[in-house]
Formats: C-alpha cells, sequence, structure tokens
C-alpha cells in the first residue's frame, strides 16, 4: 500500500462515521485520515483544501445529497466509495464513476475489497509512482523502514509477515520491518524460492524444514506457518518441483 494513501470520511451520523474511521485504522494504520466530517458544507472544504486519494461518501444527508455534493466539485480526482444504507441509490451512483458502492452495516471484508479496488485504480492512473524495491534475483535486497533503507541477502530471509499493513522481514538473527507493503516484496521475489502460503505470510522455500498435515509449515528457525486453503496446492507444487 502507498506510504502516502489520504482519505476523507463524509457521514452525517457521527457513530457511524466514527465506526468506519476505526474500521480503517485497523485495516490501514498507515493510511492518513485526514478529515471525518458530518456536514456538507464541511466536507466540501475539507476535500478542496485536502484533495484526499479516497473519499467514503454518505449519499443520504440533510440539506445535500452526496451526489449534489460531487456535482459542487467537478473534476475531482478521489476515488469515490459510497457508504450508504440505501441499496436503490447504486445504479444511479456508478454514473458518476465511482470506485465502490458498500451498503450499510459495512464489514471488515467489504471494505477492505473496496479499498483494495481503490488503490489498483489509483496506482492505473499513475497517482503514485514509488522506487521500486531491488529485485530479489540480486543477492542483496534493500528493505526501506521510517529511517531510511538497510541492504541484507537475499538467502537470510526466513519469511515475511504483514503486520499492521508492513511488512516484517524475518532472519535467523532478528528482523526488520518495513514501511511497505507486503504485496511489494512479493512483486519482486523470485517465485521460485518465495511463495505466499497465507495471506499474511511468505516464506523461502530454502528454509523450510517440514509441513505438517495439520496445514503447517516449520520453518528452520522453528517458527510454525499456517497454509491457507487458497495457498495450499501452489505451495505444494513448488516444494514437489525443489525436491524431485
Amino acid at each position: 500500500m502507498p506510504n502516502d494513501l489520504t482519505c476523507i470520511i463524509v457521514d452525517d451520523e457521527v457513530k457511524t462515521g466514527k465506526l468506519l474511521s476505526d474500521m480503517l485504522l485497523q485495516l490501514y494504520p498507515e493510511m492518513e485520515q485526514v478529515g471525518v466530517c458530518n456536514t456538507w458544507d464541511s466536507a466540501l472544504a475539507s476535500i478542496k483544501i485536502n484533495k484526499p486519494h479516497i473519499l467514503f461518501l454518505d449519499i443520504s444527508m440533510p440539506e445535500k445529497t452526496g451526489f449534489e455534493l460531487l456535482e459542487l466539485m467537478p473534476g475531482l480526482k478521489s476515488e469515490i466509495i459510497f457508504v450508504t444504507a440505501h441499496s436503490e441509490f447504486a445504479i444511479d451512483a456508478f454514473e458518476y464513476d465511482v470506485c465502490d458502492y458498500i451498503v450499510k452495516p459495512v464489514s471488515h471484508k467489504k471494505l477492505f475489497k473496496s479499498v483494495t479496488r481503490a488503490i489498483k485504480r489509483l496506482e492505473e492512473k499513475g497517482i503514485f509512482i514509488e522506487e521500486p524495491i531491488q529485485s530479489l534475483h540480486n543477492s542483496k535486497i534493500g528493505v526501506p523502514d521510517t529511517s531510511g533503507v538497510k541492504y541484507i541477502n537475499v538467502n537470510d530471509i526466513v519469511y515475511l509477515e504483514s503486520v499492521n499493513g508492513c511488512a516484517k522481514v524475518v532472519m535467523k538473527d532478528g528482523a526488520l520491518t518495513s514501511s511497505y507493503h507486503l504485496s511489494r516484496f512479493y512483486e519482486a521475489l523470485d517465485k521460485r524460492y518465495f511463495v505466499q502460503v497465507h495471506r499474511s505470510y511468505i516464506v523461502n522455500i530454502n528454509h523450510v524444514t517440514r509441513y505438517d498435515s495439520s496445514g503447517l509449515v516449520v520453518m528452520d528457525t522453528e517458527s510454525s506457518i499456517p497454509v491457507s486453503r487458497n495457498h495450499k496446492e501452489e505451495f505444494l507444487n513448488l516444494i514437489g518441483k525443489i525436491t524431485k
């Protein structure tokens, strides 16, 4: 996930806005919430000043609807995610080229899918241009964190874990927490040796010592990593190719 992602939440119900804000904080602690607005005029001012990447917008609000608010901001480049209790406005909503339409109550699953879609659309528009992670085909990799970049030997990586939206790079002699998301590393990893076994884990096959029928892969650091059903076949196929 891009490090400088910003969002604004617009909902006239204070409790609902706070709930959405808390859910986003749980899923994306690195996302900057530059505004939680409960009136259309405060929302208009905040959006014009902050120009958020993602706008979470209610439709049914006093004085002006979410549609009317958008019409006051022609050329808005934010990815719009409508969050509303009214399913009947869905067809009208997509006339505004919105990213998604979530019907309340909001679940973590729905929210994650919508934000993922919004980030992808932003990246396709070239909104985020970041320096690529050094390719893992080389002997070393640069792991960026808040203080700079530390270079480590690729073979020393035992596994990577997603922790609060950041990637924790685990080695035999310690660990580093990168400011980049796990998916950024997966894009650069050599797929011959690194495999995603779970939504939150990528393992280095060279450090695998055992696979348990219980669904756990054991590393040479004695760490036990869960293998999800969705990734089990890919993992076992890769293990089979290496051990033949």
